[in-house]
């Protein structure tokens, strides 16, 4: 077991404890027990494994990672979904050792999805992952986007859906701009603001935006062409938006938004905005007619088109 580089145990819902393992493991790698439901502790016999880059235990019983972990210099991917374990929980094990944090300068993926944390839980100093370009903070509890965030400069993709936001202010969201100047995904979806501060807009880099399920969200700014893709589905309470620009949107079981605009007009400038574009798009529209305008009409569920020779 010396030279063993990779163990993964994902899935294995009835191992109780990891492994008695005698040899050392001073080569391991990556350890994967995501998925191990009755797992209730890290052994200490993993301080040794001082070249781990990836540790995963979501979904385990762990409460409480061990303080060794925040040691582990080589570190670049940790994922822990406290779901089954700290979602309702009053106390929270986890917020403590978050300042711990900090000393992972390789780290450059974070998960720490439905851990019950607060905005406040989030320390400052986690500026300090200065490798760090992927931040998965989904299910928790946040009034709005948390400021101890704007400190990551490099990070690429934040996930913060289903964290019980109700405000994106204006203010709020100017100050984090130039913090997260490097953000490439935002994936807001599932949370209860009304409305989208303009200011989003300037996040340079931003390529996707994830709204989907925010059913209190009224009205969306327009957002600029580099933003290729955006989802709203299930924005109930979506009344206005102008994303016609975007590469690919998608809008379903947005009722009010389909009542409110020519959904046929919205798709031939869609259309004339990508003529020349040579990527791949699918096109879901409202209602049950095809458009007069479409050359191939047919009344089974598909249609073949036949192309011209190159």
């Amino acid at each position: 077991m010396e030279s063993l580089e990779t163990l993964i145990l994902s899935g294995c819902s009835n191992l109780v404890r990891f492994p008695d393992i005698d040899e050392k493991m001073e080569r391991l790698k990556t350890l994967d027990l995501s998925g191990c439901y009755k797992i209730e502790y890290l052994p200490v016999n993993l301080q040794q494994v001082e070249f781990l880059e990836e540790l995963d235990f979501s979904e385990t019983t762990i409460t409480e990672p061990p303080s060794f972990i925040f040691r582990l210099k080589n570190l670049k991917t940790l994922s822990f979904n406290g779901r089954k374990v700290i979602q309702d929980r009053r106390t929270n094990p986890m917020a403590p050792m978050l300042p711990l944090l900090s000393g992972l300068s390789s780290l450059r993926q974070l998960t720490l999805s439905y851990c019950n944390l607060c905005e406040g839980d989030i320390p400052h100093d986690i500026s300090g992952l200065s490798s760090l370009i992927r931040l998965d903070l989904s299910g928790n509890n946040f009034i709005s986007i948390p400021a101890s965030l704007t400190g990551l400069s490099k990070l690429e993709f934040l996930k913060l859906s289903n964290c019980n936001m109700y405000t994106l202010g204006e203010a709020d969201i100017h100050s984090y701009i130039s913090g997260l100047s490097s953000l490439v995904h935002l994936d807001l979806s599932g949370n209860n603001f009304i409305s989208i501060p303009a200011s989003l807009t300037r996040l340079s880099k931003l390529k996707f935006l994830g709204l989907a399920y925010c059913k209190m969200l009224e009205s969306l700014p327009e957002l600029p062409t580099r933003v290729g893709h955006a989802r709203i589905d299930g924005c109930s309470s979506l009344e206005a938006c102008n994303l016609v620009d975007s590469a690919s949107f998608r809008a379903i079981n947005c009722f009010k938004l389909a009542d409110n605009i020519n959904a046929l007009a919205l798709l031939k400038k869609h259309f004339k905005a990508f003529a020349h574009s040579r990527e791949e798009f699918d096109i879901i529209m409202p209602g049950g007619e095809i458009p007069e305008w479409f050359s191939q009409q047919k009344s089974d569920s598909s249609i073949k088109i036949p192309l011209p020779m190159r």
